[in-house]
């Protein structure tokens, strides 16, 4: 790519006002970005449509800085961008209808290569404790097995998503719908630090943008565009996730579904979408199956390590139980659960809850 094309793309991207979808149609209209770049204001107006004050906006930023010190400038910030056009650009957002002129990221950015296999693990922020075990269990064993998971930092099944698998070999991506320097919502601020050290943060906002409603949208049609396949692991009826879904079918992208508790309004979106054709998942390895890869984390827990004479005590703990109801469930005395349960414990199998309650739990 032309250098003078490459600065004038990044620094039409950064000018406060202008939308991402009105920059990248007047570099159409007009042949590209330096041609936009360096137009003259009545250029802007008659042969784009463009509005006066958005045209007195855009000039008053041009006369601003050089074009050519901007990504200096980023990258004295941490910031790195991706051009259309660059050799690193991720080619699987080409498939997109409007791909972004410029993607803006902090972090490394080799988890954007086309090499490395990317999948999307996203859901409700309004997650259960059984949603957040599923994303917990289906993030770790694709990053423990090199696959990069992609979400959208977002509070519920995105966070857990990231979290699991932010210190594995596949590590994280984390799309956002604001700027990469901005971390929304703030209360995830500590796994926004740990992304920033051990995964990739990216977005097509300028740094500083904010986030916005109409953003989250446009956010989640890149969590797609960058996967190969994308599973949803709990969806309500309007949930976000159906979003990226719509955008991933689109896309021709593989889709996977995480099935719930029939009885949960919670996974009413991700039944329908079972109704409708999408994959069933019980089984992370699944996804690596369709991947090719070869698998080094087999199963959930390492369930092989549950002596056989706890096996159906662990097959009973797929949601938070109590002892006794645990107890009812078997037929046996409340003391043999309770020794079950302390045994598993010390495993590593099982999680104690507040309140009573017993779960599985990663083994150790």
């Amino acid at each position: 790519m032309d250098a003078q094309e490459r600065w004038c793309s990044i620094a039409l991207s950064l000018c406060p006002g202008i939308e991402r979808g009105t920059v990248r149609k007047l570099a159409a209209v007009m042949g590209g970005a330096a041609h936009v770049w360096n137009a003259s204001v009545p250029q802007w107006l008659q042969g784009c449509n463009m509005r006066p004050d958005t045209a007195r906006r855009l000039d008053n930023w041009r006369r601003s800085f050089r074009a050519e010190n901007i990504e200096n400038q980023l990258l004295n910030r941490g910031v790195w961008c991706m051009v259309r056009g660059d050799e690193n650009y991720p080619v699987s957002l080409l498939d997109l209808m409007d791909p972004p002129l410029v993607l803006f990221g902090m972090g490394d950015a080799r988890y954007l290569a086309g090499d490395v296999k990317k999948v999307a693990v996203i859901g409700t922020r309004r997650a259960s404790g059984y949603g957040l075990e599923c994303a917990n269990w289906i993030a770790k064993t694709l990053a423990d097995n090199g696959v990069t998971v992609v979400s959208g930092l977002a509070l519920g099944i995105d966070a857990a998503a990231h979290n699991a698998s932010v210190c594995a070999p596949g590590s994280t991506v984390a799309v956002l719908a604001s700027g990469v320097d901005v971390c929304y919502p703030s209360s995830n601020r500590g796994l926004y630090e740990n992304i920033l050290r051990a995964g990739a943060l990216v977005s097509e906002y300028a740094p500083s943008a904010v986030a916005a409603k109409h953003r989250f949208p446009e956010r989640n049609r890149l969590i797609a565009a960058l996967s190969s396949h994308v599973v949803v692991v709990q969806a309500g009826e309007k949930s976000g996730a159906l979003r990226t879904v719509d955008a991933a079918l689109e896309l021709g992208r593989d889709v996977y579904v995480v099935p719930g508790p029939i009885t949960s309004v919670h996974f009413r979106g991700s039944h329908r979408l079972l109704q409708q054709g999408a994959q069933v998942l019980v089984d992370p390895n699944d996804v690596l199956l369709d991947l090719n890869v070869t698998t080094l984390q087999t199963s959930l827990g390492n369930p092989q390590r549950v002596p056989e004479r706890w096996s159906g005590l662990y097959e009973l703990l797929t949601e938070a139980i109590t002892a006794q109801d645990l107890a009812r469930q078997l037929a046996v005395p409340p003391a043999h659960v309770y020794s079950g349960l302390l045994e598993l414990e010390l495993l590593g199998a099982v999680q104690r809850l507040p309140g009573g309650f017993y779960r599985r739990g990663a083994h150790k």
